[in-house]
């Protein structure tokens, strides 16, 4: 059975502390940004940088981040195990990113070589600080993802919370006390991370040894790579979008800017499906047939979660930028609504991957990943050129939706489950399609982009009331007689 009380307390907790670090990015950009500091030209280099660090994030995590939350179920068993997976984890980690850095200063003339024509050619200059925060993102990541596993809610708070504190406030110095522009800021996140990764490997090698063991490493890299690979594919679906917006660096900012606030969003949805991962893996080890209807209500519980998350938070992320922002970089305000929508399909996306992860059918990651990266540059490809940014939005829905649609075919082939499929799968896809037609109708009327976002928020907050009005009643009857049951208790006392 779902404990609700511990799940509510995970859920917020893991929601919190996982967009905290996102939150202080809010904080960041308005102090950097303006008409005598950073531009939304600027801001345009700096979303092609934060893809470099993000590939780098990629290839030094390799996928262990799922590995590490698969495997802790077949070894925390056994200590000795235990202790060895998680060495082994963190210095395999840390190899790849030796790799990255002596690939970053002996070929930074041959990767700059790649941006014609724009500050980034002077990759010599930066390439090692986008090398330090991207193995340094790696090594928090696997650790947050190791706690989430274990239920230890005090590291996992302790780490998140130093290392958003630590990276935003090296940012802000790296801008004004080192260059203006975004190589100060990568400095100062190459900084702030590093110290707390330091620390972090000091204390997770002080607990399981330092050791590495080959069969082990094997093990995890059969399981992972095929994750790696998808999601290097899905990295293309993420950022191939900045770099055909690369020679329009003005709308790449304006665009990039809705979408560095939808990394808040993404945080948060990250936090949430951390929340029922491990109870959704843990009822999955436990039988399936014994458990399903438990599977189910967490699943349930987790779309209305993110449903209702997107819906309250668009209309303060539009008032932040009108309020905060003083460039061209207002702009992005417009498409807020539109761009925070993505989210709805990636909770759909963690409900139907969940089963097949779990079952290690690794491989069809891969697959749809290629298909989505295929239809991601051909739309930006084609459709850029004509509707600028418009065409990167287009892009990235058809593919997400391409992505929501598969996984339910192939989760429904491999662990079958009787979903409510007007709560997974037709909903939220309705909701998606109804902020497309407001943004149509946004564009070709001149409505104020504040009145189509009411809609959309309206919309989906009366939509989960009407389908979730048994568990809200339900709830409501519980609360009440709890109330009057204490209520007795004291008359009687």
């Amino acid at each position: 059975m779902i404990n609700l009380k511990e799940h509510i307390k995970l859920t917020g907790v893991y929601t919190f502390f996982a967009a905290f670090p996102a939150i202080l990015q809010l904080i960041v950009y308005p102090i950097i940004e303006g008409k005598d500091r950073l531009g939304a030209e600027d801001f345009g280099y700096l979303a092609i940088a934060e893809a470099i660090v993000s590939f780098v994030t990629l290839f030094c995590v390799f996928g262990m981040n799922s590995g590490i939350s698969r495997f802790f179920y077949d070894d925390n068993k056994v200590k000795s195990d235990y202790k060895s997976l998680i060495s082994t984890v963190f210095i395999g980690v840390l190899f790849r990113g030796f790799l990255v850095l002596i690939l970053f200063f002996f070929f930074s003339d041959f990767l700059g070589s790649f941006f014609i024509g724009s500050p980034l050619q002077n990759f010599n200059e930066y390439g090692t600080s986008l090398g330090v925060a991207g193995i340094n993102r790696a090594l928090i990541g696997v650790a947050i993802a190791l706690f989430r596993q274990e239920k230890r809610i005090k590291a996992f708070a302790i780490v998140t919370l130093f290392s958003g504190v630590f990276r935003a406030s090296f940012q802000i110095l790296g801008i004004f006390y080192f260059d203006m522009s975004f190589i100060g800021y990568f400095k100062g996140a190459a900084i702030g991370g590093g110290i707390v990764s330091v620390f972090l490997l000091v204390f997770l090698f002080m607990a399981s040894g330092f050791s590495f063991n080959l069969k082990k490493s094997k093990e995890l890299r059969n399981f992972s790579s095929p994750i790696f690979i998808s999601e290097f594919l899905f990295w293309g679906i993420l950022f191939a979008d900045r770099f055909f917006l690369l020679n329009r660096p003005d709308q790449l900012g304006i665009y990039d800017n809705a979408l560095k606030l939808a990394i808040g969003m993404q945080f948060i949805i990250q936090g949430l499906s951390g929340a029922i991962q491990p109870e959704i893996f843990k009822f999955l080890s436990l039988g399936l047939k014994k458990h399903e209807i438990d599977v189910k209500k967490l699943s349930n519980l987790f779309i209305a979660e993110s449903i209702a998350v997107v819906a309250f938070a668009i209309i303060p992320a539009m008032l932040f930028i009108n309020f905060f922002f003083e460039t061209s970089l207002t702009i992005s305000a417009s498409i807020i609504c539109i761009v925070f929508s993505k989210y709805i399909l990636m909770s759909q996306y963690y409900v139907f991957a969940f089963p097949v992860l779990y079952s290690k059918k690794t491989k069809s990651f891969i697959y749809v990943s290629l298909a989505m990266l295929t239809i991601n540059i051909v739309l930006n490809y084609f459709l850029v050129p004509i509707f600028g940014y418009y065409g990167s939005i287009i892009a990235f829905l058809s593919a997400f939706i391409f992505q929501v649609i598969t996984f339910r075919i192939i989760q429904n082939k491999i662990m079958p489950i009787k979903w409510n499929l007007r709560k997974v799968f037709f909903f939220p896809l309705i909701l998606v399609f109804l902020a497309v037609c407001l943004e149509i109708s946004k564009v070709v009327t001149d409505i104020n982009h504040f009145i189509t976002s009411s809609v959309f928020s309206g919309s989906a907050i009366l939509g989960l009331f009407i389908l979730y009005r048994k568990e809200i009643y339900d709830s409501y009857k519980k609360i009440l007689t709890m109330t009057l049951t204490k209520k007795h208790i004291n008359d009687n006392n």
